[in-house]
């Protein structure tokens, strides 16, 4: 079986840590985020997987190569310009010889189960699948109605409150005969939940919806971003955590060093070759990306820290992403911001805006 995930957006709304790298390559507790989805197409016995690819895509093939490290076979559609969700699974479309193929938004982080999204399909007869998950507020999302079959009546885009009649919105998680390429125009920009679905229930081509019960998530902003990093130390999600879980809910790389007067509160992460200096206090809900310092009398509280990043003697950060090689001088402290690579904050730094902790 063949998946394919549209990893080809300039993930605008996470910069600056998309500045320098596809959103595919942001890390999530340490690990490439396209990694979960990877694992998760192979969990379900997917084989091949073409990532269509766009912004920064010669670092996603860099990474991902033949997909021989993954146990998969990776290949890859280029799009010159961005061709949206249908424009690029149309340029996919000479790859896929055979049906059904899964589809995946690049930035969607879940647990489903796609042995049954793929029971769905094949017992509805339908062209389309769509996975659909219930949200408190429907009014942000595309809204997907059902019939009593399971198949799609009709798509409302963000509705008021008076149009809502049911809270089951798109996931971004699809299961497609190839034929559906054929209703997709080429050398164009083209939006399959915009225009391809909607034309399909025109044309009476069988839609079928199957609602999930798992988590989902999408991480496009910065805070789903950071409640990704806790739902998976809490375990909500059924991913691994990278590390040895040393006790509950601390998690250590190989070669990381904590200081026994150093004090770490759960849950936290601490990545390969991290070092936890005499005084420090690391947590809770931390991330430490590999080879990263925290100084004496330094803290880090409700953050997430890149690879080889610094927190000098006394330097505080909560609320926070810091990208990697951050490094924060003596006294400084950082409460609330996304913090590109390779910034360095002096002490008095105070920059705050990100949404609160977990409580």
């Amino acid at each position: 079986m063949k998946g394919i995930i549209l990893v080809g957006g300039r993930g605008t709304r996470l910069r600056p840590l998309t500045f320098f790298r596809p959103k595919p390559l942001v890390p999530l507790v340490n690990r490439p985020f396209l990694e979960y989805q990877l694992d998760l197409l192979r969990r379900y016995g997917v084989e091949e997987v073409i990532l269509c690819v766009n912004y920064q895509a010669k670092k996603l093939m860099r990474h991902f190569a033949d997909g021989n490290r993954f146990g998969l076979t990776i290949r890859y559609a280029a799009e010159q310009e961005p061709l949206g969700t249908a424009g690029a699974l149309k340029n996919a479309a000479a790859m896929v010889d055979t049906g059904p193929v899964i589809v995946l938004n690049g930035d969607i982080l879940t647990d489903v189960d796609l042995e049954q999204v793929l029971r769905t399909h094949r017992e509805s007869g339908a062209w389309a699948t769509l996975t659909l998950v219930e949200v408190d507020d429907p009014t942000r999302y595309g809204l997907v109605v059902l019939d009593r079959r399971g198949r799609v009546q009709r798509f409302l885009e963000k509705p008021s409150w008076d149009e809502v009649t049911a809270r089951t919105v798109n996931a971004g998680i699809y299961v497609l005969e190839p034929a559906v390429f054929d209703y997709i125009p080429a050398g164009r920009e083209v939006s399959v939940e915009r225009e391809t679905y909607p034309q399909l229930l025109q044309r009476g081509v069988p839609v079928s919806g199957h609602v999930a019960r798992s988590y989902w998530l999408d991480i496009g902003t910065p805070d789903k971003y950071l409640q990704a990093h806790w739902d998976i130390l809490e375990q909500r999600v059924s991913v691994p955590v990278p590390g040895r879980e040393v006790s509950p809910r601390l998690w250590f790389g190989q070669g990381a060093e904590v200081s026994p007067q150093a004090t770490l509160i759960p849950p936290v992460v601490l990545g390969e070759g991290v070092s936890v200096r005499a005084g420090a206090t690391v947590g809770p809900y931390c991330v430490l990306g590999d080879q990263v310092t925290v100084r004496e009398e330094a803290s880090a509280a409700h953050a997430v820290l890149g690879r080889r990043c610094v927190l000098g003697r006394g330097a505080r950060v909560q609320q926070a992403v810091l990208d990697q090689e951050t490094r924060l001088e003596e006294g400084a402290c950082v409460d609330g911001l996304l913090v590109a690579a390779g910034s360095v904050l002096g002490r008095g730094t105070r920059p705050a805006g990100l949404p609160g902790p977990p409580r």
